[in-house]
Parts: C-alpha cells; structure tokens; sequence
C-alpha cells in the first residue's frame, strides 16, 4: 500500500501542475479575445516556464512507474485501487489543456491572420499608384504620359 500512496503523491503533484496550467490557459485566452496582447507576451513566457514544471513532475511520475513496473494505465489504477479517481481527474485535465492550448494557437492565427490582410490592405492603399509595366515591371501609373482613354 505504500506504493500506492507514493504513486497517489506523484499523481497529486503532477496533476497540481497540469491545474496551473488550466488557470494560465484561461487567461491566455481572455487576453486573446481581448486583443491585449501585452499580456498575452507575458502569459507565454510564464506558461513555457509552467510547462517545463509539469514535463519535470510528469517525468518523476513516469520514472516512478518505470521502476515499480507500473506499464499501463490499467496497472496504475489498480495500484491507486479506491484513490483511482485522482488518476482519472489528471487525465481529463490534461486533455482539456490540450484542448484549451490548440483553441488559443487558433486565435493567435487568427489574429495573425487578420494582421496581415490590415497590413496588405494599408500597403496596396499606400501603392495605388504602383502598377506593372507592358515589360512586367513595377512603374509608377501617374508616370504614363497619357490618359488611359486615348492612344
């Protein structure tokens, strides 16, 4: 039964990690969605930071399963026995960081994304005088001695 204490502390911590990550991710998000993008700077540098401690707590749980050849899901609810639900909560959350993280690269795309055409829309406004030449070169329209109109 030690074991199984020792595996539910691993778990335990692990599973704290992964619901500072849920906390980070929230807000992430908020930020996101309201374009502040100054904090949206300093929730990624602290979610790299948080995500190297979940990868450090998730490795001391797996090694701890390595050595007391706990293989498979299936071993590590047996060895938790009553306390299974503690595995079963980590598991959920991590799939739901998962999820939260994907959903969060989708606004930032997003956001990239609608940069962009502003910044292609501001920069064709800016040239509307640029065009190409019979040569395919670029010329300046108003340079054309000529009224379109006539020959």
């Amino acid at each position: 039964m030690a074991q199984s204490a020792e595996l539910k502390n691993y778990i335990a911590a692990e599973s704290d990690q992964v619901q500072r990550l849920l906390a980070l991710l929230a807000q992430e998000q908020d930020a996101l969605i309201k374009r502040q993008f100054d904090q949206v700077l300093q929730i990624i540098n602290s979610k790299t930071a948080m995500l190297q401690q979940l990868e450090a707590a998730s490795s001391a749980r797996a090694q701890f399963c390595l050595q007391s050849q706990l293989n498979s899901a299936e071993l590590i609810e047996a060895a938790l026995g009553d306390d299974v639900k503690i595995w079963f909560d980590l598991l959920q959350n991590a799939k739901l960081a998962d999820t939260m993280n994907r959903t969060n690269g989708q606004l930032i795309q997003t956001h990239e994304e609608v940069n962009q055409h502003l910044m292609a829309s501001l920069a064709a406004q800016r040239n509307a005088n640029v065009g190409y030449s019979a040569d395919g070169k670029l010329s300046q329209l108003t340079s054309i001695g000529r009224p379109f109109d006539r020959a």
